[in-house]
């Protein structure tokens, strides 16, 4: 899923743009990061902390974090912004554990995103100096509204080798008999500590996790690969039977692995370890339209 730690430098002072996660690895920049997540879904790994971002939530990355995206489906739209804000420092909080007086700023968040996108897609006649405006405002609302409360130990980089390296032997080897108890030995650890760990840090089990991991990756299969049998297809992506796949999928989707491939409509793939898909224009700004100002649009 996230496969190695490397270091990103960021040539402009700062930049937005939107992509469809498909899968970034683990990363850090010297830039502060807010996610808009405008549709579908994402699963985001910020240090040792997994969190699931669904269509309208925001979060924020403190620079230096190391940090990864992965779609959990193929059908997203993320509006990413990267910047240094000087002297700030940013906490990672899901938006369920945001203050009341901090919901409240959502609609300013997205009102700025909006427009720091449409200036830098359209550069009209001083689109620098209005982006230099908005950032202004954004880093302002920031330090007002969001004063960081957190410090990284040693303790914490240390976890966050240790979640990478499950999350990554889930991504080489989920088509294989996996299990909690086999990486634990492995690492000479209870599998009664790591099940703890895992359950505490991703907020799922291993093996749910593992098994919707398994889940995620069939989906490809079924909506491209009309001739491939579901038994195969079980097989190929970790399950003892075709029964636990129906049965997973099910509890899952609310329908079999037969019946989504029937109404499932071709979707489109990337290849295997690209970060990010090609980008539907009109319906990025069919979303956003209704977070913009509309008399300060100049074109």
């Amino acid at each position: 899923m996230y496969l190695s730690n490397r270091a990103e430098i960021l040539e402009e002072e700062s930049r937005i743009f939107a992509h469809c996660v498909t899968q970034c690895e683990l990363h850090h920049h010297d830039a502060h990061e807010c996610l808009w997540v405008v549709k579908g879904r994402i699963r985001v790994q910020v240090v040792d902390e997994i969190l699931l971002l669904q269509e309208g939530d925001v979060l924020f990355i403190n620079k230096a974090l190391p940090h990864a995206t992965q779609s959990t489906e193929g059908d997203n739209l993320v509006l990413c912004l990267q910047h240094n804000f000087a002297g700030l420092a940013l906490d990672t909080l899901p938006m369920k554990k945001w203050s009341l007086v901090q919901k409240n700023t959502l609609p300013t968040i997205k009102r700025l995103l909006a427009h720091l996108w449409w200036e830098q897609h359209y550069k009209a006649d001083h689109w620098q100096q209005a982006q230099s405006s908005l950032l202004a405002q954004l880093g302002l609302l920031f330090t007002r509204y969001f004063p960081s409360t957190n410090t990284i130990s040693t303790d914490s980089m240390e976890s966050t080798l240790l979640m990478n390296d499950l999350l990554r032997q889930i991504t080489l080897r989920y088509q294989e008999h996996l299990s909690l108890s086999l990486l634990a030995e492995e690492r000479g650890l209870s599998e009664a500590y790591l099940s703890r760990y895992f359950k505490a840090k991703v907020g799922e089990t291993f093996l749910r996790y593992l098994t919707l991991y398994r889940l995620e990756k069939s989906l490809s299969d079924l909506a491209q690969k009309p001739k491939k049998t579901i038994s195969d297809i079980a097989l190929d992506h970790g399950f003892p039977s075709v029964k636990a796949f129906n049965m997973a999928f099910r509890r899952e989707y609310d329908c079999t692995p037969t019946e989504f491939r029937l109404k499932r409509e071709s979707v489109n793939l990337v290849s295997t370890g690209q970060a990010y898909a090609g980008v539907d224009l009109v319906s990025l700004k069919q979303r956003i339209m209704p977070w913009l100002d509309k008399s300060f649009l100049y074109l």
